[in-house]
């Protein structure tokens, strides 16, 4: 199989459904990619949305028994992940119809290339575009593709990271390998009020993190 798509999700059963429609709806062949949704405990209804999914052939679904947070919940889906290749997409976003089409033929014809980003654009919480497009200055925050192998072997992404857990991952790899991106807005990364409070705690963490390197140094 040449893809996966790993879906994070912890209470998002107001976006989940626009969010999985666009992986099940991919330019790709679907007995070539699957798509595997990790809940992380939601209390919402969530996991009554994704049983509604499991007509299609090439998606699965687990739910964790507690809350781990979304690190832990990307390594369940990297595990159980059957793609050579994986990319992640947050449950309150929704992807572009052609990524799986150019991110994996990209990884085939760039062997030197360990991940391959793209650019993305903000959209408010009912899906309208936003004026800002993200990509000159935060290009490889969204719509990831890995090569899933290469990421098992070096640990996958470090659980105490309760959030920024891709900038902490290719903050360990990037001196070892090359990150690549595409110039095509492929992702479409939704702004709403919970996640503008995630987002702060998780900068807030990041930077500790940095602060801590630069101390072992």
């Amino acid at each position: 199989m040449k893809a996966t798509i790993i879906v994070t999700s912890y209470n998002y059963g107001a976006y989940i459904d626009r969010c999985l429609r666009s992986c099940l709806t991919q330019n790709f062949p679907n007995n070539d990619y699957e798509v595997i949704v990790v809940d992380d405990a939601s209390t919402d209804n969530t996991v009554k949305i994704l049983a509604k999914f499991k007509k299609h052939k090439n998606f699965r679904y687990f739910v964790n028994e507690e809350n781990k947070g979304v690190a832990e919940s990307a390594n369940v889906g990297i595990r159980e992940a059957m793609g050579q290749y994986f990319v992640r997409v947050d449950a309150d976003d929704y992807i572009n119809e052609d990524l799986l089409l150019f991110q994996t033929r990209y990884l085939a014809e760039n062997h030197e290339a360990f991940c391959v980003s793209c650019d993305y654009v903000m959209v408010d919480e009912f899906g309208n575009k936003l004026e800002r497009k993200y990509a000159e200055t935060d290009p490889v925050s969204c719509g990831i593709m890995y090569r899933t192998d290469l990421i098992r072997n070096l640990g996958m992404y470090n659980s105490e990271f309760r959030h920024r857990e891709e900038e902490e991952l290719r903050a360990r790899l990037a001196e070892y390998y090359q990150i690549h991106h595409l110039r095509i807005p492929l992702y479409r990364y939704r702004m709403h009020e919970s996640n503008k409070t995630k987002n702060k705690a998780a900068m807030d963490q990041f930077k500790t993190y940095v602060d801590l390197i630069k101390k072992k140094k």
